[in-house]
């Protein structure tokens, strides 16, 4: 009885619900000060910089800088995943008044380690400062940062920087669009990395909010690896709109969305290109509903998200759509997808797990999804905090099309957030990527205290199989709980074997019966992890054995889904 109350405890049903938006009328943030400005550096604190969760999220403090650095980006390389690239908007140089610059680093270990942070040099001396960072990668191994970047007289531009030698110098910047009395602000930029039919393989897209004539969400491309750049095309009716993301589809489609609507109702849009971004058809109104409170960003902003599966299986094409709204009377994530390339769209589900109304706030949700079209989303919490600014980040992850998923905490430890002054602000996005069995996640985490606001990562490996741990032979047989337990889908299970021999491992239902082998053969003394992948078994308890030479042990485990 005790093992039925156990399993019951911990299932969970993820309700459907529905679509919305947030809480920013949108005018330009941006108020930079000239370079020469006074320099102010805010107090600062010592930080737990690299805190080790129970298992198996490693946090670790990508910017490390004394000053605030806040909206991420992160991208793995197209041609060789084990390099990533993170930027994220950086003011090491000055908070008050805000001066704002780009600081990166990378991995070469697919986001296990990196580099020191530093900055992307102001290439342009007309563009001193700059804001926004976006990374995008395309299949040359060529990495981009797109920036809103601060022109002598005061005007945004859109620039992107390159790199060459996967990210570990941006020499080279490129000019895409501003100039007069237009402002740019909040561009995002994508590559099409299609492997199908699409025309415009490697082909980059930028899009973004102008503040000026004609107003709104616009979108221009590069087919020259950001050498020269199209003149915008209109995305949007008009403004009045924010935070535009964009996707690219299996045959070369560019989906956009944004977020628009009144101070107490938001409104998501859609529009979608079939021309490779020469023009765009009419826009759509996929998702309303009321507006969020966002207290943790003094802007009240929360931008919707897009991807699409371009993996060529049986969910080739869909088109995932998240965002956070208020409907249940607290700010929650949201996802719909449409099947049909944004022409129909499916009923909302409500992607956190906690209690429905229960005051949380989640918010800030990006979607990625992986070469075989698994999902994952990254979000702020405040389900384990006294307040709705006591946050942690937490990444919830989908095997099956976002029908279900399993939310796990990355954040080692919440926090406060807050920020030194609103030209800073806590910012505006955090950023997730996904390749093979890495997912790569960037937020601003203020566990340092004071004003320090920190770009941190969790290191997530969902590798399926067998890694050694260690070759030091250990003084008998160990089998491990898996961990975590319950589990959805994936489970860790190490073992320790004080001999080699032939050794295996198996997972048997509730009744005995075989149901998958993990590995069979011969194994060197040492400690391993065996990782397993449930997704499709049903929810239930099962059984895992160890055999090697004479050994042999069986453990329990739960899976809920």
């Amino acid at each position: 009885m005790k093992t039925i109350g156990y399993l019951t405890a911990f299932l969970i049903c993820i309700p459907l619900i529905v679509f919305g938006q947030n809480n920013q009328r949108f005018t330009s943030p941006h108020d930079f000060y000239p370079e020469n400005s006074k320099i102010s550096k805010p107090p600062s604190a010592p930080g737990n910089h690299y805190a080790l969760l129970p298992y198996p999220y490693t946090n670790v403090n990508l910017s490390n800088d004394s000053f605030p650095q806040n909206e991420p980006s992160v991208k793995f390389n197209a041609m060789y995943s084990n390099f990533v690239v993170a930027a994220w908007r950086d003011f090491r140089t000055g908070v008050s008044p805000a001066l704002r610059r780009i600081g990166f680093t990378r991995s070469t270990n697919g986001g296990t380690t990196w580099s020191t942070s530093q900055l992307i040099p102001a290439l342009d001396p007309n563009h001193p400062l700059a804001s926004d960072p976006v990374v995008c990668s395309d299949t040359n191994g060529n990495f981009y940062v797109a920036t809103i970047s601060l022109t002598a007289a005061g005007a945004l531009d859109i620039l992107v920087f390159k790199s060459t030698d996967f990210g570990q110098t941006f020499p080279i910047y490129y000019f895409v669009q501003g100039g007069g009395a237009n402002d740019e602000d909040k561009e995002w930029m994508v590559c099409d990395l299609t492997k199908g039919s699409s025309p415009y393989k490697n082909h980059l897209y930028i899009s973004w909010t102008r503040f000026g004539t004609p107003a709104g969400i616009l979108l221009t491309k590069s087919t020259n690896h950001g050498v020269n750049w199209t003149m915008p095309v209109q995305v949007s009716s008009g403004g009045g709109v924010q935070g535009s993301n964009l996707a690219i589809g299996p045959n070369g489609e560019v989906y956009v969305v944004w977020v628009g609507g009144t101070a107490s109702n938001d409104i998501i849009y859609f529009n979608k290109s079939t021309n490779g971004g020469a023009s765009f058809g009419t826009e759509q109104i996929i998702a309303q509903g009321t507006s969020p409170n966002i207290p943790i960003t003094s802007s009240g902003v929360t931008f919707p998200s897009i991807a699409v599966d371009v993996s060529g299986g049986p969910r080739n094409g869909t088109v995932y759509v998240t965002w956070c709204d208020a409907r249940n009377g607290d700010p929650d994530i949201f996802l719909i997808k449409s099947t049909n390339g944004g022409v129909n769209w499916s009923t909302p589900a409500r992607i956190n797990n906690d209690p429905t109304g229960n005051g949380a706030l989640q918010c800030w949700p990006w979607i990625a999804l992986n070469e075989q079209g698994k999902m994952a989303v990254l979000y702020y919490d405040s389900r384990n905090g006294t307040s709705t600014t006591n946050i942690e980040a937490w990444l919830a992850r989908s095997t099956d099309g976002g029908t279900s998923f399993v939310n796990e905490k990355l954040s080692s430890t919440g926090f406060i957030a807050s920020w030194p002054n609103t030209d800073v602000r806590f910012g505006d996005y955090i950023n997730v990527d996904y390749r093979g069995n890495r997912v790569a996640t960037v937020w601003t985490d203020r566990r340092a205290g004071g004003s320090n606001l920190e770009v941190y990562t969790a290191v997530v490996d969902l590798s399926v199989g067998v890694k050694t741990i260690s070759t030091e032979m250990p003084s008998e047989y160990v089998l491990g709980q898996n961990y975590p337990n319950p589990f959805n889908p994936y489970t860790k299970i190490r073992f320790e074997l004080p001999k080699a021999g032939e050794t295996g491992l198996r997972i048997y239902d509730l009744t005995g019966k075989f149901i998958f082998s993990i590995f069979q053969e011969y194994k060197q003394a040492g400690v391993y992890e065996a990782g397993f992948d449930a997704s499709r078994l049903s929810s239930g308890i099962y059984f895992y054995t160890l055999t090697s030479g004479n050994f042999k042990e069986t453990k329990k485990m739960f899976l809920i889904k």
